[in-house]
């Protein structure tokens, strides 16, 4: 019963506001129209960006510096029982959401969606915030120019995550 309320919902919203832009006498179309054209903007800005963190984090990958980086930490995140495969993740989630969602997604094609990676992942992706991005976008529109504790806060909340995340997983999925 709940699921299928839950698909009316998205369908509803649309009506909605629709509705409202009628009886506001607004051009719904035309509006939408420049909705599109003005995330088009941003998506055209911010793809160099993500593009090149996904080429990167690739090819540290593919070339195996990941792992030669990563051979110092080993012994600790097998003590915590970290896979390794989350901590390009750990590293990206607070700089870019496009970047860190294509690390995500090469964790549930190599790993699988139920692995210990992919369940540490999903949380990571569904309660951290990719936080210079935020910071930088959303106090640079107000002006603010000091961010450090809010730096500072963003960061220890995701990292908190991180460590929430591999916690649960390991206590509740792990045998």
């Amino acid at each position: 019963m709940f699921f299928k309320v839950i698909s009316y919902v998205v369908p509803f919203s649309i009506l909605l506001i629709i509705l409202c832009g009628v009886k506001e006498k607004k051009d719904v179309f035309k509006l939408f129209i420049e909705g599109v054209l003005e995330g088009l903007h941003i998506v055209y800005s911010i793809f160099p960006y993500i593009l090149a963190i996904t080429i990167i984090m690739g090819l540290l990958k593919d070339t195996g510096a990941l792992t030669i980086l990563l051979a110092p930490l080993t012994p600790i995140l097998t003590y915590f029982h970290i896979p390794t495969e989350v901590v390009p993740l750990f590293l990206m989630r607070p700089l870019s959401g496009g970047a860190s969602t294509s690390v995500v997604m090469d964790i549930f094609k190599t790993s699988g969606v139920d692995s210990t990676a992919g369940l540490i992942a999903s949380i990571v992706m569904g309660a951290s915030e990719t936080t210079f991005y935020t910071a930088t976008v959303l106090l640079g529109s107000v002006g603010i120019k000091k961010t450090r504790g809010i730096l500072i806060a963003g960061l220890l909340a995701d990292i908190t995550i991180m460590i929430i995340g591999v916690l649960l997983v390991n206590a509740h999925f792990v045998s």
